[in-house]
């Protein structure tokens, strides 16, 4: 985690402000090491991370990070989560980073937060729980940490490798310190068994989680290989309170359209986006998505990405939804 850029040099503020997210952890911020007793120890934010800061490509879907049935049992992909039961989170551990490869056992923590597209830190984070004085060979280890699922909601993840070297800088923003610290992974992946012709609800924030007081931007979804729009159909509720804002905005969009107040469909499966959307910093604003399987979605694997980006193009946080068609 700990970078050789200037810009990213740990200070006595930064030390202080470390103190409250690892107080619990018994992790004590330590005094910069000389780079050859440093330790760097990562968690992919995509299949191509190799540990750079900060990494590129998409932020929200670790695939270091899995939710599954069984302690022993690494799934393939996330199992679908229970509310209510026991779950466990696997998250492996890689080393050496780019940043040195001192041997230095840390703690793993894992969090939770609803099901969206951006989260405040710390305040928008629910703690789950962590493994102290792991060590990571050289190459990976997976760490499992059980957790009891909330009844409720739908739910994002966040692992934190903590040791006294390699500690992340951290602000306000989920997205820009999990972009900026290769030892922080977000996870918001949601399995979806798709019903034939039963609409499955998926409960979604969108928001801001940014310093500056208001942000604009747009809601994309994409479809990587098969497209699920076809085979079966996805909606978005906005709720009076998004649809408001939208229409405020001008109703901009492209890919989408209206098949009721407050709804509409995705109907081109390549990028449909919703534009021109306000935000305050620290808001959540609820929504809901609908995704019905038609009856030649049976079987079908499908990866639906739900991204929101700022005024500028820039990523700013998601949801990766995988979809099965099931009877």
């Amino acid at each position: 985690m700990i970078s050789r850029n200037p810009r990213r040099r740990r200070t006595l503020i930064a030390s202080t402000a470390l103190a409250f997210a690892t107080l619990f952890a018994g992790v004590t911020p330590a005094v910069q090491a000389a780079p050859e007793a440093r330790s760097d120890v990562f968690i992919r934010d995509n299949a191509t991370d190799v540990g750079f800061e900060p990494s590129s490509g998409s932020l929200y879907s670790s695939p270091d990070v899995r939710v599954c049935f069984s302690a022993t049992v690494l799934c393939a992909t996330d199992d679908p989560i229970v509310q209510g039961s026991t779950a466990y989170i696997h998250v492996t551990a890689n080393r050496p980073g780019p940043y040195g490869d001192d041997l230095e056992n840390g703690n793993l923590q894992v969090w939770y937060t609803k099901q969206g597209t951006v989260a405040q830190w710390p305040n928008q984070w629910t703690y789950i729980g962590s493994k102290t004085n792991v060590a990571v060979p050289f190459g990976t280890k997976t760490v499992v940490i059980p957790w009891q699922v909330p009844i409720g909601s739908h739910f994002c993840l966040l692992a934190r490798w903590l040791s006294p070297t390699d500690l992340p800088t951290e602000g306000l923003s989920t997205s820009a310190n999990t972009r900026n610290n290769n030892n922080i992974a977000w996870h918001n992946v949601n399995a979806v068994p798709a019903k034939i012709k039963v609409p499955q609800i998926r409960p979604i924030v969108f928001g801001w989680d940014g310093r500056e007081p208001t942000a604009v931007g747009d809601i994309v979804f994409t479809q990587p290989g098969k497209p699920f729009t076809g085979p079966g159909r996805i909606t978005i509720d906005l709720g009076p309170d998004l649809a408001a804002r939208w229409r405020a905005g001008g109703a901009k969009g492209e890919g989408i359209e209206r098949v009721g107040e407050t709804e509409l469909a995705i109907v081109n499966p390549q990028k449909a986006r919703i534009g021109g959307l306000t935000f305050k910093s620290g808001e959540q604003v609820p929504a809901q998505l609908s995704f019905t399987a038609g009856a030649e979605a049976l079987g079908g694997k499908y990866t639906v990405h739900v991204t929101q980006v700022d005024q500028r193009g820039n990523e700013v946080g998601g949801v990766e939804y995988r979809i099965t068609g099931v009877q």
